[in-house]
């Protein structure tokens, strides 16, 4: 006799799952001053954290310079984070002052890199010489209604003549001009210190200042294509500005993080949407630093300089908000991309 089997019964489905909805951004307007913005960045060492060589380190240097120049930045603070400080006398260059060297070699003509870098740093520009130069650099272009009169310069020395058999004496001034050209300009009329970078106008052969050259494609102090400085705390990023007025607004961008909170960080800063330009200006420029990498980086640097801000109970305190970027999860962009993807998206709020 065929043995009966019990027919199998089918389980009732389970509750569907529903895929867990991102936080709502609250997000917020913030108020400039002026019409006309300048833009300064902050980058941390941190960026070289994921570089393995010379060349990859440089790269990402690149990428920063070359969005600074597109969007005519004023300013790139280097926010050192390594909490051990190099030695005196040590001849290998730090993290910080690697990238500040870099970003300072990219706005820096190629016949002026032997004389303004010290010939035992050149060694950290082996790659960076591989890479184009900056095409959107002030003294790159050549306008047809200047026909390239302004050019850059290094001032040199010129020795006072004396007799023959005595040694000379060096002036602190000078009148002549490397400008990459056979003959050094000779100024008409003018003496400035030996050793400075300036800009020349090479048919009346005077020296001329970066604004009356290039209009406003210049940086802070006077800079050429953009101004470099690196800070070695927290505070040192905003007490030691560039700009006489300080920063009028700083926004946070968060960046290179793959353990990102977005629902925490939201509280304490929500995303800024808008840009709210007067119709009247009260003056002539607004400074907002933008500030990128970790929110973990930015607080532990704060709290290593948080003696100097007596009664703030964190970073967020600082900022006016942070800048979302468009594409990928919350944090996942590399320091160096977050630097284009973030000027063009607050360039146009």
């Amino acid at each position: 006799m065929a043995s009966e089997k019990t027919p199998k019964v089918a389980k009732a489905p389970g509750p569907r799952k529903v895929a867990k909805r991102p936080p709502r951004k609250q997000k917020k307007s913030i108020k400039v001053l002026s019409k006309d913005v300048n833009y300064s960045l902050c980058i941390p060492t941190t960026l070289l954290k994921h570089c393995k060589n010379l060349e990859q380190a440089t790269y990402a240097v690149y990428q920063i310079a070359k969005a600074a120049v597109m969007f005519n930045v004023g300013e790139i603070v280097v926010l050192d984070l390594n909490d051990t400080e190099q030695k005196s006398g040590h001849k290998k260059l730090s993290e910080s002052m690697l990238i500040a060297s870099l970003l300072q070699y990219f706005v820096t003509p190629p016949y002026l890199v032997n004389i303004v870098f010290k010939s035992q740093y050149r060694t950290y520009f082996r790659e960076a010489a591989k890479l184009p130069r900056l095409p959107s650099l002030p003294y790159m272009r050549y306008l047809h209604e200047d026909e390239g009169r302004y050019r850059e310069g290094l001032a040199i020395r010129m020795t006072k003549p004396g007799a023959q058999g005595k040694k000379s004496k060096e002036f602190k001034q000078t009148k002549y001009v490397n400008i990459g050209k056979d003959q050094v300009l000779e100024l008409k009329s003018q003496l400035v210190p030996t050793n400075v970078r300036v800009t020349v106008d090479t048919v009346e052969r005077k020296v001329v200042s970066p604004e009356e050259a290039y209009g406003d494609y210049v940086g802070a102090k006077a800079s050429y294509g953009y101004h470099v400085r690196i800070a070695k705390s927290f505070g040192s990023i905003f007490l030691e500005s560039s700009y006489a007025d300080g920063y009028s607004q700083a926004l946070w961008i968060n960046c290179d993080d793959y353990y990102y909170n977005e629902e925490k960080k939201q509280k304490l800063l929500p995303y800024v949407d808008k840009i709210v330009r007067p119709e009247a200006s009260s003056q002539s420029f607004s400074n907002v630093l933008l500030v990128y990498g970790k929110w973990k980086d930015v607080q532990h640097s704060f709290e290593q300089s948080k003696q100097q801000f007596e009664g703030c109970e964190g970073a967020h305190q600082f900022f006016d908000g942070q800048l979302g970027l468009p594409g990928g999860p919350e944090g996942c962009t590399a320091i160096q991309d977050a630097c284009m993807v973030s000027l063009s998206v607050v360039t146009r709020l």
